[in-house]
């Protein structure tokens, strides 16, 4: 099964960050408003993973997060990054770090869980959440967007 989401409008959403990097001269304009915006937009397929997931011991819900950040150079070897993207968000299972702090020792059942073993079938609560969310959040995000640029226009113009 391919998930396929079609986000229109992306171009003009450039062109304003552009716009705001010459009007305003903050190069950095999208690291005050897209990592904010895409982070909040995601939190419904957040809460919709927490919701899904399989609960055993309740570490695997405790473990979610959602991380929004400018990709890296491990993020852009993935076939799903481009080179040209600005900012990725996923839902993902906190660090080893903080998975300590949470008493939890592993986050291998994340992807047990969601694409199985050998001996366990596979129990998808990342995909659903996503697939379940993905015009909720692409609509999320664009008001977001709206709203944020606004504000930031407002206080530094």
């Amino acid at each position: 099964m391919s998930v396929s989401i079609k986000l229109e409008g992306v171009g003009s959403v450039q062109a304003v960050f552009r716009e705001l990097a010459e009007e305003i001269g903050d190069k950095k304009a999208n690291s005050k408003i897209l990592i904010p915006a895409v982070r909040e937009s995601m939190k419904p397929v957040l809460a919709k993973a927490i919701a899904e997931a399989p609960e055993d011991t309740g570490g695997l819900k405790r473990s979610l997060q959602v991380e929004a950040r400018r990709p890296n150079r491990k993020d852009k070897r993935s076939k799903y990054i481009a080179n040209t993207d600005t900012v990725i968000s996923l839902v993902t299972t906190a660090s080893g770090k903080k998975l300590a702090k949470l008493g939890i020792k592993s986050d291998a059942r994340a992807m047990a869980q969601e694409f199985g073993t050998a001996r366990n079938p596979k129990h998808s609560y990342l995909r659903v959440a996503l697939e379940s969310e993905s015009q909720n959040t692409v609509n999320t995000l664009a008001g977001i967007l709206a709203r944020r640029i606004d504000k930031y226009k407002k206080a530094n113009l």
